[in-house]
C-alpha cells in the first residue's frame, strides 16, 4: 500500500493543528485525536476499495514485434466494480533488450468500463522475449491510499527482422517506384534473356537482337524483345561470424544484414525467383532451400528471427562446399559479410573459385564509420598521427580487395549501414537483368 498526496496534505495539516494546540497550551490531545481519525480513515479506504477480483487486466495486441523499431505493447483492462476507478500500470520489462517510452500507464476508467493502455518499446536483440507480471496500483475510494497488486500475465512476444520496412518495399513495388542508387524498375524489357514478344526496329537498337526471318517476310527490321529470366535461384548468404557482431551507428551489422535478406528475398519472390537462404560461420547453422510464396516466407522468418553472431572466424570453405553439394542450378549469390584483416579477406578469396566459377556472386559490405572518422580526423599530437595512419592503411587494403574482386568477375560493393538494403535490391535488379555488364 502507499500513501497519496491527498493523505500526506490531510498529515500536513496535523502540524497546523499542533502549532494551535502549542499556543492555547494544550499540547497534544486534539492532535493525537487528529492522527487517530486520519489513520481510521486510511484504514477504512483501504478496506472498502478495490480488491484484485474488481478488475480484470489482459495482454493484447501483436506479439510480433520488429527489432529497432517503435513498438506498442498494449493491455485492456475492465472496471468491474461500481465506481470509477484510477489505476496506474508498469509492465515487467526483460532487462537490457528493450528501450521502453512512457512506462507508467495512467487512466480513470468508469464502472463496468473496458479502457485500452499501451506504451511503446524499440526492442534491440531478435529473439524471443517473455514478458510476465504487471504491476497495477489501484486509488482507494476516498482517494487517501493506493493498493499495488502483482498480475502474473506472461506472454511471449516474437523480435524478428524489421517488418515494417518489408511492407514499406511492398508499397514500393506496389506502385512500381525506382529505386535510389541505379533507378531502375523492376521489369525492364529488352536486357533479359527470355523471349517476350517481337517489336519493330528503332534507331539505336541492337543489330544483334533483330530477328531475320521475321524481318523477311514482315518486309521491315523486327526485333526480339526479352525479360529477365523467371525462377531463377537467389541464395543469400549471412555470415554470422566475428566481423558481423560489432555495432556501426547503434546497429549491429548482423541484424542490419538479416533485415536486408528479408527484404531482398521478398523482392525475389515477386519477380518470380525463388529465394533461399544459407546461414554459417564456424559451420553451416542452417539452410532454406529456394522457394516462394507465404509459406516460404514464414520459414524464412523463423530462420532469422533468433540468429545470433558469435566471436569465432567463419569458415567460408565449410559453407560454399555445402552449396555445391545442394545445388545444381546456375544461381545468384548475395553474400553479406565482412572482414577485420587482410588475411581474413584472403582467406575468402581463395575459396570464392567454389561458388562464382558458375554462379552470379554479389558481396555485400557495410562501411566502417569509425576507421572512415578516424582517417578524415584533424592531427593533434603524436596518437593521432599513429591511428589517422593505421586507419588510412586498413581503408586501402579494403579498397585493393574490392577493387580485386571486381577484376575477377564478383560483384563486390560497399555501402554505408543505412543504404544496404537499397543497395542489394538495386544490385539484384541489374543483375537480373544483366546490367552490370
Amino acid at each position: 500500500m502507499n500513501f497519496t498526496r491527498r493523505f500526506i496534505c490531510l498529515l500536513c495539516l496535523g502540524f497546523l493543528i499542533l502549532i494551535l494546540e502549542i499556543i492555547v497550551n494544550n499540547y497534544f490531545s486534539l492532535f493525537i485525536i487528529y492522527n487517530l481519525i486520519c489513520a481510521a480513515l486510511l484504514i477504512t479506504d483501504y478496506f472498502i476499495s478495490v480488491n484484485e477480483q474488481d478488475f480484470i487486466v489482459e495482454r493484447c495486441g501483436d506479439e510480433n514485434l520488429s527489432i529497432y523499431e517503435k513498438e506498442s505493447i498494449g493491455f485492456k483492462v475492465y472496471n468491474k466494480g461500481d465506481y470509477k476507478l484510477y489505476v496506474k500500470l508498469k509492465d515487467e520489462i526483460p532487462d537490457f533488450h528493450f528501450k521502453a517510452e512512457n512506462k507508467i500507464m495512467e487512466d480513470y476508467i468508469l464502472p463496468k468500463e473496458k479502457k485500452f493502455l499501451q506504451y511503446f518499446v524499440v526492442p534491440t536483440k531478435r529473439g524471443a522475449f517473455t514478458f510476465n507480471n504487471v504491476y497495477v496500483k489501484c486509488r482507494g475510494k476516498l482517494g487517501l491510499c493506493e493498493k499495488i497488486f502483482k498480475i502474473n500475465i506472461s506472454k511471449e512476444y516474437k523480435v524478428y527482422p524489421n517488418l515494417k520496412n518489408l511492407r514499406k518495399y511492398r508499397i514500393s513495388i506496389c506502385n512500381n517506384r525506382m529505386f535510389k542508387q541505379g533507378q531502375r524498375n523492376l521489369r525492364i524489357l529488352g536486357k533479359g534473356t527470355s523471349f517476350e514478344s517481337l517489336r519493330e526496329y528503332v534507331s539505336g537498337d541492337e543489330y544483334r537482337k533483330i530477328n531475320w526471318k521475321v524481318t523477311a517476310r514482315a518486309n521491315k527490321p523486327i526485333i526480339n524483345q526479352y525479360e529477365p529470366e523467371k525462377n531463377q535461384h537467389v541464395y543469400i548468404f549471412i555470415d554470422a561470424g566475428r566481423p558481423m557482431s560489432y555495432s556501426i551507428k547503434g546497429y549491429r551489422k548482423l541484424d542490419m544484414a538479416v533485415n536486408t535478406a528479408l527484404v531482398l528475398s521478398d523482392v525475389v519472390n515477386r519477380t518470380g525467383d525463388q529465394s533461399a537462404l544459407i546461414l554459417f560461420s564456424t559451420e553451416v547453422k542452417n539452410m532454406l532451400l529456394p522457394g516462394k510464396g507465404n509459406e516460404h516466407r514464414a520459414k524464412m522468418l523463423e530462420m532469422l528471427y533468433h540468429v545470433q553472431p558469435n566471436n569465432e572466424t567463419s569458415n567460408y570453405d565449410e559453407a560454399f562446399y555445402y552449396f555445391k553439394k545442394k545445388e545444381r542450378h546456375n544461381s545468384i549469390i548475395f553474400l553479406f559479410t565482412d572482414f577485420d584483416t587482410l588475411e581474413e579477406a584472403e582467406n575468402m578469396i581463395k575459396v570464392l573459385p567454389i561458388i562464382s566459377r558458375n554462379n552470379r556472386v554479389v558481396i555485400i559490405l557495410m562501411k566502417n564509420e569509425e576507421l572512415n572518422k578516424i582517417s578524415t580526423m584533424e592531427i593533434k599530437n603524436e596518437k593521432d598521427i599513429f591511428n589517422k595512419g593505421v586507419a588510412l592503411e586498413l581503408l586501402e587494403d579494403r579498397r585493393k580487395i574490392i577493387s580485386l574482386l571486381n577484376r575477377r568477375g564478383v560483384l563486390c560493393l560497399e555501402c554505408a549501414a543505412e543504404e544496404i538494403e537499397y543497395a542489394a535490391v538495386n544490385k539484384y535488379i541489374q543483375v537480373k537483368n544483366k546490367s552490370y555488364l
